[in-house]
């Protein structure tokens, strides 16, 4: 996310709402973004980090063989 965007999904002016924002996984996505990146990005933030795809997984992902 930061790497496309140039800032991090969470960010926001204020601390606490920053860590809802994490807690929550509540973030934009620029509909700029290919559908490969949004797709990656969302599955790596992933609330539930058992549905976090594995270093395997992300390698492999279409955004990086396309």
């Amino acid at each position: 996310y930061t790497m496309l965007l140039g800032r991090p999904p969470f960010e926001t002016t204020n601390l606490k709402e920053t860590y809802r924002c994490i807690r929550e996984a509540r973030y934009s996505m620029p509909s700029s973004l290919s559908p490969q990146a949004k797709h990656l990005i969302s599955s790596m933030l992933s609330k539930n980090p058992m549905d976090r795809p594995q270093l395997d997984d992300i390698l492999r992902h279409d955004f990086f063989c396309q």
